[in-house]
């Protein structure tokens, strides 16, 4: 009978396989993809962005070197590559590692990941979003997949995953402690004859059309400034893509961009006669990087993907604030 290839001295011990077994191909493919990521990960212009990508391939290479008494979970060192191939180039596919956030019961446990929690909102929210307050995001993720295994209380172990965010939300914490206060933006005020640009990429994710929290407080932003003016008739809303994907895609992601744009600002209390939203995939560029799709050309293309917003009504007769 063929024997299963299972990672760890300990499970082989357990089945009486030799000890001196070779580990599988597939968790040394696993640690070998992360190794040979990391010069990749450096070259992530942004810290926080970086920091999450590099969380993720640590990770990799400490779950795959895991002793797995779970079969639900023997896929987090593969999800974690996944996550960082994601941040890096977008050719991987963003999956949580874990399924549900079950606390533990050890109250000492438990209000450690909040302290973490607490600590990973500070940092969203924060314009000084570093290295560290990025693997810290991605570390966190790891806490809650162990307690998840675990069910919280079916057997106890997740404590060094712990211990390991606790640690480094200190760093955290004092990095977003020493963080100058945001300086305020301009309001945003569209002018007849030229649109509001808004970054696809500051406002969404990878091929996402939900708003992450940088997008909101531009939403923010822009709402403030539209409720000045006196009166609305229309605001059109054009998404727009790079020129990476099928047409159809692209044609349906900037459109769905364009109406999160929309719905959002109608949440907002912003109430013109109408709006007038559409998806116009990669036409009309900005930008032109020739080349194969890679994280440079990528990069290049970024002022394609765009939102933007064309107002009519009485521009030239703002309410005073």
């Amino acid at each position: 009978m063929t024997q299963p290839k299972l990672r760890g001295a300990v499970l082989a011990a357990t089945l009486g396989i030799a000890a001196s077994a070779p580990a599988s191909a597939f968790a040394d493919n696993i640690s070998s993809q992360a190794e040979a990521l990391k010069p990749s990960v450096q070259q992530i212009s942004d810290p926080y962005r970086r920091g999450v990508a590099e969380g993720f391939l640590e990770i990799a290479q400490r779950q795959d070197s895991h002793v797995l008494v779970s079969t639900v979970y023997d896929d987090a060192a593969s999800k974690a590559l996944g996550n960082a191939r994601y941040l890096i180039d977008g050719t991987g596919a963003w999956q949580p590692l874990y399924r549900t956030k079950n606390w533990p019961t050890r109250d000492k446990w438990a209000q450690s990941i909040r302290t973490i929690e607490t600590t990973n909102a500070r940092a969203s929210a924060s314009t000084c979003k570093s290295e560290a307050a990025g693997r810290l995001l991605a570390l966190t993720d790891e806490v809650w997949k162990e307690q998840a295994e675990t069910h919280g209380t079916r057997w106890v172990h997740g404590w060094d995953a712990i211990d390991r965010a606790k640690t480094l939300s200190v760093q955290v914490n004092d990095e977003l402690d020493r963080c100058p206060p945001p300086v305020q933006p301009v309001a945003l005020m569209p002018q007849p004859d030229r649109p509001v640009s808004l970054s696809a990429d500051a406002l969404f994710d990878f091929d996402s059309a939900k708003l992450k929290p940088e997008g909101i407080e531009a939403i923010d932003a822009l709402a403030a400034s539209l409720k000045r003016v006196k009166a609305i008739d229309v605001v059109t809303v054009i998404g727009y893509t790079d020129r990476f994907g099928s047409v159809a895609h692209n044609r349906d992601l900037s459109r769905r961009r364009a109406q999160a744009v929309a719905d959002a600002l109608k949440d907002r209390g912003l109430n013109p006669a109408r709006f007038d939203v559409r998806g116009a995939g990669a036409s009309a560029p900005v930008a032109t990087c020739p080349g194969a799709k890679s994280a440079a050309v990528i990069a290049c293309l970024a002022p394609n993907r765009r939102v933007e917003l064309r107002v009519s009504g009485q521009m030239a007769s703002a309410a005073q604030p």
